[in-house]
């Protein structure tokens, strides 16, 4: 398996990890429930954007390789679109999402990759 994938693989499990607690600490905390109803929101759409770009990086080499033929697409715009998306859906839903905790957990993937790439680099040495 290659970083790549191995790191996928990774921020995927972490961030199912970051939901399921989110999703039962707002069963046990009724009165906060947004927050964490948005925290799950925006690191779901966070894990998505980061795996989505992964996987056009990942076409990029592949055409610069010679591999495949290279073709524009809307990389950026699909996740720029799917992050305003989640912000709309919070700002429709006041009751089901808080808006803060959608906005700042939309980061949560990237942080979370972050971090996992440290920690892997450390158990490398």
């Amino acid at each position: 398996m290659d970083d790549s994938r191995k790191l996928n693989k990774l921020l995927t499990y972490t961030v199912l990890g970051i939901i399921v607690v989110c999703l039962i600490i707002a069963e046990l905390m009724p009165h906060r429930r947004t927050v964490f109803h948005g925290i799950v929101l925006g690191a779901s759409v966070s894990c998505l954007n980061v795996l989505y770009m992964a996987y056009k990086i990942k076409n990029i080499a592949n055409a610069a390789a010679g591999n495949r033929k290279g073709r524009a697409t809307l990389g950026f715009g699909v996740r720029v679109a799917s992050s305003i998306l989640a912000i709309v859906l919070a700002l429709e839903y006041p009751h089901y999402f808080n808006e803060i905790a959608v906005c700042a957990s939309l980061a949560a993937g990237q942080f979370t990759l972050f971090i996992i790439g440290f920690i892997l680099v450390l158990n490398d040495d």
